[in-house]
């Protein structure tokens, strides 16, 4: 009688594990085909199939050429892919992990200009938290052999790109970013020739104060700047050519959407840093020799590293009392 019973509970427990099964896939299209069904002027969304199993213990996702467009007049952002593939458990849907393998082509289109970006990745996977409201709350993306084409010239490869994101635990209204890259390759077509082709590595750790409401418009970042928002600097090393750059600091932006800020910095190889900033035009030629002498002198007395502070004021880049760069708005306002 026992044995029976038994075979009763589980028949049940199977019965109701694949009705919340069920219920729970069934909750998943029901909202993918809501976002299809609510398409506006503002936001469009499109996919052609979609096929959902992972049946007892996962929801999986395929979706075959989805694609997204976003309007803000004048412009207009498009979104296309030919296949993403998602993950989730049916007791934990706002946790989603992603393959975003292949390539992401991201369309910029104004009135009288269009630009293009296509992102080619051999494996790019991604996990991906989001709160009650369906927003984003942590982000983790790990990308290898990374190939981008900015309108249809090769710019830029990478072996390995990470990029983690989360609210900072200690800051309300801020957000921990992490960014970690070897093996960059800077295509000699496309950078000048000073341009060393090969970074190893890329390490970044800041803490983004203040959130952006909406998108990077001029109004949105002029209200985030007025608000108090900066970039806090904890962690930054680039390897690249002969220089190894360490530096540390807070950045925000000034009334032209200029970089502004303060940091320190440790620089084996300011040489090159200075033919590079000649070469991309941010440095003035004639201006070179007397930051060479400045710059060579503070590096002899400790010991061939450079340490200096860094400021960047009144569009300009100063290197301890260099100045090596100017500063251009980084939108228009």
């Amino acid at each position: 009688m026992r044995y029976y019973i038994l075979i009763g509970v589980v028949i049940a427990a199977m019965a109701g594990w694949s009705g919340f099964w069920f219920h729970a896939a069934d909750k998943v299209r029901t909202e993918l085909e809501r976002h299809t069904n609510e398409n506006n002027q503002a936001r469009e969304w499109n996919h052609r199939e979609l096929e959902i199993s992972g049946f007892p213990f996962r929801i999986r996702i395929d979706l075959s050429q989805p694609s997204l467009v976003l309007r803000r007049p004048p412009q207009e952002i498009h979104w296309q892919t030919d296949h993403v593939k998602a993950v989730s458990h049916p007791w934990q849907l706002r946790h989603i992990l992603l393959d975003l393998s292949g390539q992401h082509l991201f369309r910029a289109m104004g009135k009288t200009r269009q630009h293009s970006l296509a992102v080619d990745s051999g494996e790019a996977l991604a996990s991906v938290e989001v709160d009650r409201g369906g927003i984003p709350a942590r982000l983790s993306l790990d990308s290898k052999d990374i190939r981008l084409q900015y309108d249809g010239a090769a710019g830029l490869g990478a072996k390995r790109m990470q990029i983690h994101a989360r609210p900072a635990p200690e800051a309300p209204d801020s957000v921990d970013v992490a960014l970690h890259g070897d093996g960059l390759d800077l295509n000699a077509g496309t950078f000048p020739a000073e341009f060393p082709h090969l970074i190893k590595l890329v390490d970044l750790q800041t803490t983004v104060t203040g959130l952006l409401k909406g998108n990077a418009s001029p109004q949105n970042l002029a209200q985030w700047r007025d608000s108090g928002g900066t970039l806090e600097i904890t962690k930054l090393q680039v390897q690249w050519g002969d220089m190894d750059i360490n530096a540390s600091g807070s950045l925000a932006l000034d009334a032209q959407m200029r970089t502004i800020g303060a940091l320190t910095a440790r620089i084996k190889g300011h040489d090159q840093l200075l033919d590079i900033a000649v070469a991309s035009g941010a440095m003035d030629k004639n201006h070179l020799t007397a930051a060479q002498a400045m710059l060579g002198l503070l590096a002899a007395v400790a010991g061939g590293t450079l340490s200096v502070p860094v400021r960047l004021q009144d569009g300009k880049l100063f290197l301890g009392p260099a100045p090596i760069a100017r500063l251009t708005p980084i939108i228009s306002p």
